[in-house]
This record gives C-alpha cells, structure tokens and sequence, in this order.
C-alpha cells in the first residue's frame, strides 16, 4: 500500500513545480520582429517602458489591459517557443528577452520572477 502511493504520487501526481510570472508584446503584422527589435532597444531594461510599450502597441488583450502582464504559470502552460525562452537558464529576470516567434506571432517578453526546480 505504501508503494502503490510513492508510486501514484510520483507518476500521477508529479506537475512541474517550476514556476514563472511574466509579460510580453506581441505583434503579428509583417514587419512585427523589426519592430520589436527596435521598441527593445527603446526600453534599454526598463520594465514600466516595456508595460507602456505593451498597452500602446501588443495585440494581445493582456497587452491593453495589464501591460503585457500574463500573470505566473508552469512549464507546459503556454506554446512550446514560448515555454523555453520563459524556463530556459540562458535568459535573465528583469530584461527584454526576444523577439521570439510563435503561432500567434511575434514577441517581446520580460520575465518578472521565475523560480526554477529540478
């Protein structure tokens, strides 16, 4: 009985533990990534810059309503592009990290906080 519930509790039970608060600006249009290139230059690591860059310019509703702010969420919650720029080591909290490409078009993406568990 003891086994079966170490045995459940690590198979069934076993979500991802790391977790991640973050924002983005997304365009779609055809010259999207030069422009999001060009507004990460602008905000030079200045996260109210990036939010009024988001509720001017995202097409994302999260954009116009809480500046990008897509509140926090787990690995395997958003697109798989998505997912590894947000989880990946390689990228900082408290910067602009992209343009990244996803169906939905491209992004801009500030990491707010982010704690990552083995």
């Amino acid at each position: 009985m003891i086994f079966s519930a170490i045995m459940l509790n690590g198979i069934l039970f076993n979500s991802p533990k790391s977790t991640a608060t973050a924002s983005h600006i997304l365009l779609d249009d055809k010259d999207a990534e030069s422009r999001l290139m060009n507004m990460k230059k602008e905000i030079k690591g200045d996260y109210g810059k990036f939010q009024a860059i988001a509720r001017e310019h995202s097409k994302c509703p999260s954009g116009k309503a809480a500046g990008g702010s897509l509140g926090a969420f787990k690995p395997g919650m958003m697109v798989p592009a998505f997912d590894k720029a947000i989880f990946g080591k390689e990228n900082k909290v408290g910067e602009a990290i992209g343009p990244i490409q996803t169906n939905f078009g491209w992004h801009l993406i500030w990491i707010e906080e982010r704690n990552l568990v083995e």
